[in-house]
């Protein structure tokens, strides 16, 4: 593998000059750029991926973390503009998702930036968003408790309460840019939409999902995988398939005049 290029918001597992199309993808709430590292050799070989890197974490560790959802959309446009010379599509899960939607709102008012899809993950669709859930108000145990009852953190990890002294400021930050997520402006996308979940995830249904079609003037597709709100750690391969499938589509020569 070549030597992986990075900057503070974006981590390049394996450069590839010649990928003809860039896949960016954005942790959930307190997760790293880490989360998305394996995904480089599961991805078709003309696909670049960049792992978003938030700051609090990784080698951002020192750097506080974001509270407010424009100042991660304004640091990633920025980071990302180097890179918009090729198609790109943009993946998040579950905080994910909600900032992906809101980057690619941004891009597709930017003059031949648009993205060409967006892929979301386990996050209700952006306009039922309400914003006046309080997660990030519970108390350590509550939030510890809130933590394994979603599944996505290791025990061993929410047992290490040297660690958890460091993890949870950054994890209850970014529930409360969830938390407080309003749609200032649900403008549809050009671009297509997938959405994907896991059939036993409770705090987001299948309906919930569905919901995301009417921010796509684009093609919908939506995939539910065996699983709760972390799917995606136990069926990794079989996601990133459903993902490669979508990309080899779009990526074919189509007949003149057929809609992408």
């Amino acid at each position: 593998m070549k030597k992986a290029a990075h900057n503070s918001w974006l981590h390049c597992p394996r450069p590839n000059p010649d990928a003809r199309l860039r896949l960016f993808c954005i942790p959930y709430a307190g997760g790293s750029a880490t989360a998305y590292y394996s995904w480089a050799e599961l991805l078709p070989d003309e696909v670049e991926l960049y792992a978003v890197q938030l700051p609090g974490r990784g080698g951002r560790m020192l750097e506080a973390p974001l509270r407010r959802v424009d100042e991660v959309v304004d640091g990633l446009l920025e980071a990302v503009q180097p890179l918009l010379d090729k198609p790109h599509a943009w993946f998040g899960h579950s905080m994910g998702a909600m900032l992906a939607y809101e980057l690619a709102q941004r891009l597709q008012q930017s003059a031949g930036h648009a993205p060409v899809h967006l892929f979301v993950s386990s996050f209700r669709a952006a306009h039922l968003q309400t914003g006046n859930a309080g997660r990030h108000l519970l108390n350590d145990t509550e939030l510890k408790a809130l933590l394994r009852e979603l599944n996505g953190t290791p025990e061993a990890l929410l047992d290490n309460d040297e660690l958890m002294e460091m993890l949870l400021p950054v994890i209850r930050a970014d529930l409360q840019l969830c938390d407080m997520y309003v749609c200032e402006r649900a403008e549809s996308l050009r671009c297509g939409i997938t959405a994907f979940g896991g059939e036993s995830d409770a705090g987001v249904s299948g309906q919930d999902l569905s919901a995301w079609r009417e921010l796509t003037e684009g093609t919908f597709t939506q995939h539910m995988f065996q699983g709760d709100h972390f799917y995606l750690q136990s069926c990794e391969r079989q996601l990133i398939a459903r993902i490669n499938e979508i990309i080899e589509r779009m990526m074919s020569p189509r007949p003149a005049g057929q809609r992408a």
